[in-house]
């Protein structure tokens, strides 16, 4: 009875996610993706219309992308990671060391799989700390990954002493610089098997679907018999494994790995999320929309930087897309929530 009204329930929320919001949020940003890329094109097409200005944007937003959906499981539930960028660089500077030590042993690329394979561990270690301080000690999300953020950062400072640790093996170096078939940047690959992979956890898996009920509704989670403080802990150790494989790519860019690299990545993770129509309060986002506004952001950036555009206006820039994104997204999520109340009116009139 328990797994069956489990089941009831999660396909109710699944039915009434797909129908209320999610289509609708996804044609708004295919819109705005499409148009800012048109627009940017039209400014400057005869750099912005190559394939090296494409493979440079390949090249630079998989990282950010990639801490964006980690951003994103975190607001799901109703909460928020502030700790991202710190599980990246900790996670990449605890790989870089182990990869400069292995390599002597077992050569360039066992010293690299070694290293990746740490750098994970690292970012579902550091995950599953901010879950457990959220779910079993009931410190608020924003609070918790605050606290941990500076945790991570101060760990890798401490380790490091602050400058950068290169030294890394040129293998290494071939996730984050290296093309296939000569045109497809690597860094973009792996985003794409990454994305793949958690549209089908987080959309298609009794756990993404128990996530989204949690983030709709706490109490009533609980009632169908959802164990929320371990899914909570998951769904960060999740957030953790998208940080470090950001670190990673970060890391093999730069062939290096620091404390402080990707500075702004924290605030334009956060911005990415809400943009691609996560709610800030929970239930409600998909990856796909994620995905179209690191597209937008991109497209928008690599134009500013062509139009050699001043960073206060880009900055600018920056703010009033999110505002103007935060009025759409509410005033589209009211007109669809009258829609739903006037149907399920209509059926209760229709049954009486």
């Amino acid at each position: 009875m328990q797994g069956n009204s489990i089941k009831n329930a999660l396909s109710k929320l699944d039915f009434d996610f797909r129908t209320l919001l999610a289509d609708t949020n996804l044609v708004r940003l295919a819109f705005i993706m499409t148009a800012s890329f048109v627009l940017m094109a039209a400014l400057n097409p005869g750099v912005y219309l190559t394939v090296r200005n494409f493979q440079s944007m390949a090249f630079q937003f998989p990282e950010i992308g990639l801490m964006a959906i980690a951003v994103m499981i975190a607001m799901l539930m109703g909460g928020i990671n502030l700790s991202v960028l710190g599980i990246a660089n900790l996670s990449s500077i605890v790989a870089a060391f182990v990869m400069i030590a292995a390599e002597p042993q077992i050569g360039g690329w066992g010293a690299t799989f070694l290293g990746i394979a740490t750098a994970l561990v690292v970012g579902l270690v550091c995950g599953a700390l901010n879950g457990a301080l959220i779910a079993f000690v009931g410190i608020p999300a924003i609070l918790a990954t605050l606290g941990t953020m500076e945790i991570f950062t101060g760990i890798a400072v401490y380790i490091t002493g602050g400058p950068a640790v290169f030294g890394l093996p040129s293998e290494f170096a071939l996730i984050g610089s290296a093309t296939v078939l000569g045109v497809i940047p690597m860094p973009l690959i792996i985003f794409v098997i990454i994305v793949a992979v958690y549209i089908v956890v987080l959309q298609y898996k009794k756990f993404g679907l128990e996530v989204y009920l949690m983030g709709t509704n706490r109490k009533a989670a609980q009632f169908t018999g959802i164990l929320t403080e371990f899914t909570i802990v998951k769904a960060h150790m999740l957030s953790g494994l998208l940080a470090a494989f950001g670190g990673i790519i970060m890391s093999s860019r730069f062939v290096s790995a620091k404390s402080d690299y990707g500075s702004s990545y924290t605030i334009l993770a956060i911005l990415v999320a809400v943009l691609g129509g996560v709610n800030p309060f929970g239930g409600f986002g998909k990856v796909m929309g994620v995905v179209m506004a690191i597209l937008t952001i991109q497209f928008l950036s690599s134009g500013f930087n062509m139009l050699r555009a001043d960073a206060y206006l880009r900055t600018g820039a920056w703010g009033a897309l999110l505002v103007a994104m935060l009025l759409i997204n509410y005033f589209g999520n009211k007109r669809a929530e009258k829609k739903q109340i006037e149907a399920m009116n209509n059926t209760k009139i229709t049954e009486a």
